[in-house]
């Protein structure tokens, strides 16, 4: 998050007379603080930055702002603009106070403009970053390292969809869904702890080999009131530090491997909502309230050819399912494939597909006054070309087609145009 010299191969000032008559290896660089997608790589050296991060203390800033174009389907047609600035630090504890081990991340946002998906009327978000417009803290917490590095435990208010259910090759595209997928936004209380909320609670990453990686969670229950209509504006700045609302426990496990030359990665996993608040799960087929919902989930990412550093050709899949009788979305999947380098010039632009799939639960459509009116799925086909721009700006042309959004009968099949870009420092 600090300034580098232009060229990126020069050390600090400070080292210039002896990179005069010796060679210096990139590991022995000062850290500059300088992330390594930001525009400050090509800003002139930035002493005080510098100095910060020799100290501890990293900081960073981004803005993204989005244009999409709802030109058929959904609930209305037209256009909207919306954006995020964030900000955000991290400090090493032991650098700044000499506490080994320990670190402090921060960041919060404001998020601005109107959305495009009260126009589709989707469950899957057209954007991730979506949100009720408002200065929000975001995540704060307080992370120690134990056992050389291979046991963390995090502490504080956590974003748990940077953490859990997560595919690697996913992260590129825009919708929502292919980040916390529709099913945990749809079963868990007030969406869970993803963005744009987070909860209270502590995260065990235990980490024995390059291999091999074991994560186990729990969560305040509600990361808002558990019955306010609209959960982001309950818990408006993200202050509402809340503690009472049951529990949601999430566990992981993920394995690294190769295969052919070719590597790839393999999660299992599954969550669960303890003693939720009464009226917030019912029974469809009974109509009695019932305190707890789960779901299962695997995960897979994998390289499928390869040529050089920079060309290749992943893929990625993810499965979840939930009981039908309690669960407004009981069933999903997702898949896609990105093609990275392929343009001549372009090492780092990526070309990809990705398709999301919500099965709707039958016993909560059967239960519905008037059966006819739901559709049993929403989906969505997203095609996205992230081209970077240069060090530090990236901008996304995006193509979305929702079938059912909403899963609602009388809402037509929604086709939606945009674009991202996003400036970081």
């Amino acid at each position: 998050m600090k300034p580098l010299f232009v060229t990126g191969f020069a050390p600090v000032l400070a080292l210039a007379s002896l990179a005069a008559t010796t060679a210096v290896r990139a590991e022995d660089k000062p850290d500059t603080g300088v992330p390594e997608f930001s525009i400050a790589q090509d800003m002139p050296y930035d002493a005080a930055r510098a100095s910060m991060a020799a100290s501890g203390i990293k900081y960073g800033l981004n803005y993204t702002g989005e244009y999409y174009d709802v030109t058929s389907g959904g609930l209305s047609r037209g256009s909207t603009y919306n954006g995020l600035i964030e900000v955000y630090t991290d400090i090493d504890l032991e650098k700044l106070l000499g506490w080994k081990g320990a670190a402090i991340h921060a960041n919060a946002f404001y998020v601005h403009g109107k959305g495009p998906t009260a126009k589709t009327g989707s469950t899957f978000a057209v954007s991730n970053l979506e949100g009720y417009e408002t200065f929000r803290l975001d995540e704060l917490w307080l992370e120690q390292s134990l056992l050389g590095d291979k046991l963390k435990v995090k502490v504080g208010s956590i974003a748990a969809d940077t953490m859990f259910f997560i595919s690697d090759t996913a992260a590129v595209f825009l919708n929502g869904t292919f980040g916390w997928p529709g099913i945990l936004a749809s079963n868990t209380i007030a969406g869970g702890p993803g963005y744009p909320l987070t909860s209270m609670g502590a995260v065990v990453t235990y980490t024995p080999n390059e291999q091999l990686t074991l994560m186990g969670a729990v969560f305040n229950g509600s990361p808002a009131d558990p019955y306010a209509a609209n959960p982001q504006r309950a818990n408006n700045h993200g202050t509402d530090f809340r503690f009472g609302d049951g529990e949601l426990m999430l566990l992981e496990g993920a394995y690294k491997y190769e295969f052919g030359g070719l590597g790839g990665t393999v999660k299992v996993g599954g969550w669960k909502q303890f003693n939720a608040p009464d009226g917030i799960y019912t029974d469809f087929r009974s109509g009695a309230p019932v305190n707890s919902d789960y779901g299962i989930y695997g995960i897979i990412d994998q390289t499928i050819w390869k040529s050089g550093d920079d060309k290749n050709v992943t893929v990625f899949g993810r499965i979840s399912g939930s009981p039908s009788d309690r669960s407004k979305m009981d069933f999903y999947f997702d898949t896609g494939i990105l093609f990275t380098g392929f343009v001549p010039g372009r090492a780092k632009d990526t070309l990809g597909a990705a398709f999301g799939y919500g099965q709707i639960s039958d016993d909560l459509i059967q239960a519905n006054a008037d059966p006819s009116s739901l559709r049993t799925y929403e989906s969505v086909l997203e095609i996205n070309y992230l081209a970077h721009i240069r060090n530090g700006i990236s901008l996304a042309p995006d193509f979305q087609y929702f079938w059912n959004p909403g899963a609602v009968a009388d809402v037509g099949h929604a086709a939606v145009w945009g674009a991202r870009l996003k400036v970081s420092y």
